[in-house]
């Protein structure tokens, strides 16, 4: 079974991502349009919040989480060097965002390049697994989804920077406050890249003749290995 079409294969990849992975091996222009998707729906989740967001608040969230140990006077200067670019977050974010995706996903393509040379019959180049790598970061669109809808209906404007984190582990079960050796680490691990590193796993799987249990652990192995040495710091 295979999405005969990129409209199916948006909704497939969240429901039957096997159906998206097979359609995608023969198809054309499938993931431009899915990341086009993605990357203007970031785009409008960013646009929202620092539209609605008051700005002497993001400063003063922005302030305390950068000078935990800093002295008054370095505060200070933390603080006139946020005022100065407060204007220009929101193209930050935006354009940051969707550059960030692109660079990723390019890092991302020639592991997948590399792992698949694992089994000799699949036979993708790097363009092909790019385009995989794409359908892989498909959950981001829930996520800034859910993003534009908490922003779109809170009741003040004095919204923290702490909810483009909704759905982490730190938020959703630890709690940990700013300062904790792990809250960064915690804040950035959320449910949707879990949720990614799943369907990258059935995409794998699909792709060349790797075990799920393989596939999983190739999906996961950069995540392990990133949050391995993150820990690793946070802990000396």
């Amino acid at each position: 079974m295979k999405s005969s079409n990129v409209m199916t294969a948006l909704v497939d990849i969240f429901i039957s991502p096997s159906k998206a992975f097979n359609g995608l091996k023969e198809a054309k222009g499938w993931s431009f349009v899915a990341f086009i998707l993605l990357a203007g729906i970031l785009a409008a989740s960013m646009f929202a919040f620092y539209n609605k967001a008051d700005p002497q608040f993001l400063i003063d969230q922005q302030v305390a989480a950068a000078s935990v140990d800093a002295t008054i006077a370095e505060q200070k200067m933390i603080r006139q060097s946020m005022e100065q670019t407060i204007d220009m977050q929101v193209w930050f974010a935006m354009f940051g965002g969707i550059i960030g995706l692109a660079v990723i996903n390019a890092l991302m393509a020639g592991y997948y390049l590399f792992v698949s040379k694992q089994d000799p019959e699949a036979n993708y180049g790097y363009g092909a697994w790019y385009g995989f790598g794409v359908w892989t970061m498909m959950p981001m669109i829930i996520s800034s989804l859910g993003l534009l809808i908490l922003v779109l209906t809170a009741s003040t404007d004095q919204i923290s920077q702490t909810l483009f984190n909704y759905a982490s582990i730190n938020q959703l079960l630890i709690g940990l406050e700013i300062g904790h050796p792990f809250y960064t680490l915690l804040e950035s691990l959320n449910i949707f890249s879990i949720w990614g590193i799943f369907i990258a796993a059935i995409g794998l799987k699909s792709w060349t003749n790797f075990t799920f249990n393989k596939a999983l652990l190739f999906a996961a192995l950069p995540s392990i290995v990133i949050y391995g040495i993150w820990t690793v710091i946070a802990l000396v």
